[in-house]
């Protein structure tokens, strides 16, 4: 792959440099104007990419003086790209946005990162595919990816799952803690099973008369969906850190 990215919360540090990844500094959101907010981070750091949300704003506004602040802090820290973190489908302002970052990035020789949704507002950038799902397979979503937006424009947004469904398993589940899994499999010794489509980890359970799945991820399950995305020819990958930093060598120990 030719781009390995850290999700890496404000102020923390990683060892994922040495594994050849880049932090992705989540320091940053859109606010009301709009314009760039950002957690105040150590005055030398310099390197990586910027990490950008846009939690809590309604897209009012016009983006061009917000892109500029954008644009100008990645030159200051010495940024080579930026990730938008949008997360629902493009409102107000932001597709122009998404499209003024895409033309300015492509200018600067710099990498951007848009969700699906903000591809077509977006044509330079790479499109971050999610790998959590419940049906279906992995290699069919980025095949179909792949097909849509080419090798060069695909990127492979990690998460790390632990998720409780009903049977049947619909959307997205209910989401976890480490602490309530381990529990689950300390009292039920469950049969654990891997699925090589979802590439994760599942056991079911009864609930009362309700069948439940539990679909979680473990150093093992991120290396093959990075495995896979290497072997299908993904441009990039998207991984978050305080999951897996604690896992590094065991996901890039053997190469994978």
């Amino acid at each position: 792959m030719k781009e390995l990215l850290l999700a890496l919360p404000a102020g923390r540090e990683t060892g994922g440099r040495s594994c050849g990844l880049t932090p992705a500094h989540m320091a940053y959101r859109i606010g009301a104007g709009p314009k760039l907010l950002g957690i105040r981070l150590p005055q030398g750091l310099r390197g990586g990419v910027m990490q950008l949300d846009c939690a809590g704003y309604d897209g009012a506004g016009d983006p061009v003086g917000c892109c500029r602040q954008i644009l100008g802090e990645c030159r200051r820290r010495s940024f080579r790209g930026i990730v938008c973190d949008f997360e629902g489908p493009p409102t107000g302002c932001l597709p122009k946005l998404a499209e003024i970052l895409d033309r300015n990035c492509a200018a600067q020789g710099w990498a951007l990162y848009v969700p699906a949704p903000y591809a077509p507002h977006a044509p330079h950038a790479r499109v971050l595919i999610p790998s959590a799902l419940a049906h279906g397979t992995l290699e069919r979503r980025l095949c179909g990816a792949l097909e849509q937006y080419g090798k060069e424009r695909t990127a492979l947004a990690v998460e790390w799952v632990r998720e409780e469904f009903p049977l049947p398993a619909r959307g997205r589940g209910e989401p976890m803690n480490q602490e309530r899994l381990e529990e689950l499999l300390r009292r039920l010794e469950p049969a654990v099973f891997f699925d090589r489509g979802l590439c994760a980890h599942y056991f079911t359970y009864m609930k009362g008369p309700q069948a439940h799945f539990v679909l979680f991820d473990s150093p093992r399950s991120i290396r093959e969906k990075l495995g896979l995305a290497n072997r299908l020819g993904v441009a990039a990958a998207l991984l978050p850190q305080p999951e897996v930093e604690p896992y590094l060598e065991d996901i890039f120990g053997s190469g994978a």
